[in-house]
Parts: C-alpha cells; structure tokens; sequence
C-alpha cells in the first residue's frame, strides 16, 4: 500500500498545468552525468508517465462534465493547493491519488462503510454522532415548536409524493409504474424542499420559518432537506447514501412512538423533537411500527471534518455533474433517472388520507384548514 501511495504522489507531482499536461513540479534530481542514452530513455519515460497521469486527470474531469473554464478552476485549486501540500486539502489529495489509480474506498474503511460508493479518507466515521459535539443542533430543537406548526400546515395541502427512486437503487417495482421502492412494506412520502441542486420553490413557500431556520442555522447545509412521512408498519429497507462527505441530520416530529433507526450495529428508538445525526455511508435502516404516520425533518449537512477550501472544490465538482446529469436526463426515453421520477411523483397522491393522526391538536388543525377551505369556497 506505501508503495502504491508513494507512485500516487509521484504521478500527482508530476502535472503543472493539468489542461495542457505541463509538469508542476519540474523533477530537479535528474542525474545531470547520465549518457545521452540514458537522458534519452529518461525523457521518454517521464513523457509517457506525464501522458498516463493526463490522461487520467482527463478521465476525472469527464466524470464531472467539466466545462474548460471549470477545468481551468479545478486546475487552478490543484497547482495552488494540492501540489503544494498544503493541510487544509490533505483528505482532498489523497482522495483524487485514490480516484487516479482506481482506488474506491480507503484502506481503513469500516466493514458497515464499504457499500458506500465514495468514501473519501481521513474523515470521522461514526454511525451516529455525539449533538454534544454539535452546538448548533440546540438551537435547533429550540425551534422544534415553530417547525412543527408549519408541518401540521401541510395536512391538507398538496406537495407530498411517493418516495421512489430509479431501477438501480430496488428491486422492487412501484404497481403505478413510477419508479422502483425503497421500502419493503407501508409507504413512504415525502415532502421535497432541497434536492439534487434543484430547490422546490412552491414546498418551499409553505414553511417558510423552517427554510430560513435551514439555510441559517444548519452548518454549511448541503442543499438536500425534505419532510420524510412513512406509514404505520413500514419498513425502509437496508442501504448505504452516495458519499460520507456528508451528514444527515434527523428530527422527528410526529408519530414517533414504536419509530426505530439503525445505522451501523447501533439501533436507536427515535423521541420526538430530539434531534439526531448519523452517517448514512453506514449501512441502515429504518421501522415505524407506530399507529401514526411518522413524520421526520431530514438536512444534510457537509462533513465537520472537510475544510473549507475542501467544500467549495467538492461543491464545483458536484453542482458540476448534477447540472451535466439534469440536461442528460431531458433525453433520457426510458425515463430512469432522479430527475424525471420526482417529476412523474409529483401528482401521485390524490389525498393526504395516508396520514394517520390520532393527536388531538393535529386533528384539530386539520378540522380546522378544512373549515377555513370550505368558508373560502362558499364565499
């Protein structure tokens, strides 16, 4: 392993302007004596070394869609940052010398963590993770009261839709047609605010204070937040998120009772209004054995341990591939992508009568809404 990652900094080391294929760091110990064979032979092979390490860099670039200028930007953060060592990229470094040489996952890696597609080194890795250790996540729960009031709003408005994902992600086809199912039995809605660099101006309209409690207080949230609804006996079966460059936040808010969450070998019966963080790389799993509809506020945040530097890089790089993969899904006739599910999804719920709610005070304000409509109509 010390071998391959002293070749990986070598190769790194090598690329001055990444675009044009330029060296950054001229190799200053040549032997200056060698015979012109020797030279000869030593030219060509640093030549074809500069042409794999390119060629490489290439490749990463059209993982991303890169636009020149965007190469251009990346370019310039690896001259001035990563080439020259500096700390505050360290995980940043060692994760592209990872990608170069077809290297997935870290060698340290935790078992419940490998499932995960990217995992990037030298980051924290716990299932669930300490709020002491979170300062901020108090004053969250401060406002538990002022998000609660803006999600009984919406028991009787539109918004909510099936959660469904592409045929990659299940097995299990949805009986509309409309995607493939992450749970095995209940159903699971959901209530999109931020996702995949799209932001759902009309949800987000409905719960104002909750958007401005998000995009103030959370921590260089990382534009993913959604109200997730499951149904009494549902079961959202095992699996990993995309990347540990992030964490997800969990605050549940009603129907809490007989609400289970696993991640990693750690099981945690969730309470109302607390506030939660795990690592969903790690493998988990949620149950709702309640007799309510379990109604939870999920954020991802950016993982404390990336540096600031580290997130605006990764930022380019993501916001990069999601524009690139948002205009190849319009073309997409099979129509099995992100994007084009959530859009078919929007329309599948007819009612709201799948949320459950024997708490006085819900009820109440949803008697409530219905009245105020009904008042507004015969006006």
């Amino acid at each position: 392993m010390e071998e391959i990652v002293k070749e990986q900094q070598n190769q790194l080391n090598q690329v001055e302007e990444i675009n044009s294929g330029q060296k950054i760091v001229e190799n200053a110990d040549q032997d200056k004596h060698q015979s012109d064979d020797e030279e000869d032979s030593s030219k060509q092979e640093v030549s074809e070394k500069d042409k794999l390490v390119n060629q490489k860099l290439e490749d990463f670039y059209n993982d991303y869609y890169l636009t020149d200028f965007q190469k251009f930007a990346v370019a310039k953060f690896l001259r001035e940052n990563v080439a020259v060592g500096k700390p505050s990229v360290a995980r940043i470094r060692e994760w592209l010398m990872n990608k170069l040489n077809g290297v997935n996952k870290p060698a340290d890696c935790p078992a419940q963590q490998r499932g995960c597609p990217e995992v990037i080194p030298g980051l924290r890795a716990y299932p669930f993770w300490d709020s002491q250790n979170l300062p901020w996540i108090q004053k969250i729960q401060d406002n538990y009261e002022v998000i609660k009031q803006e999600l009984l709003s919406l028991r009787n408005q539109k918004g909510f839709q099936p959660y469904r994902g592409p045929s990659w992600t299940s097995d299990i086809k949805a009986k509309d047609g409309v995607g493939r199912k992450s749970n095995d039995s209940g159903d699971w809605n959901v209530f999109y605010l931020f996702l995949h660099n799209i932001k759902f101006e009309e949800n987000c309209k409905k719960v104002p204070k909750t958007i401005e409690i998000i995009e103030n207080i959370f921590p260089r949230h990382y534009h993913h937040a959604f109200f997730s609804a499951v149904t009494p006996g549902t079961h959202i079966m095992k699996h990993h998120g995309p990347t540990n460059k992030k964490l997800r936040f969990h605050m549940p808010i009603l129907g809490v009772k007989n609400s289970r969450l696993r991640a990693g070998d750690i099981t945690l019966n969730q309470e109302e209004g607390k506030c939660y963080v795990f690592d969903d790389s790690f493998e988990h799993e949620a149950w709702h054995d309640g007799d309510e509809t379990r109604i939870v506020l999920i954020v991802d945040i950016w993982h404390p341990d990336l540096s600031s530097e580290e997130v605006k890089f990764l930022s380019l790089l993501q916001n990069a591939k999601m524009r690139a993969e948002k205009i190849i899904s319009e073309q997409d006739a099979a129509k099995d992508n992100f994007y084009k599910i959530i859009e078919m999804s929007k329309d599948l719920l007819n009612s709201n009568d799948w949320w459950t709610d024997n708490n006085k005070e819900t009820l109440q304000q949803f008697e409530s809404q219905k009245l105020d409509e009904k008042n507004t109509i015969s006006s």
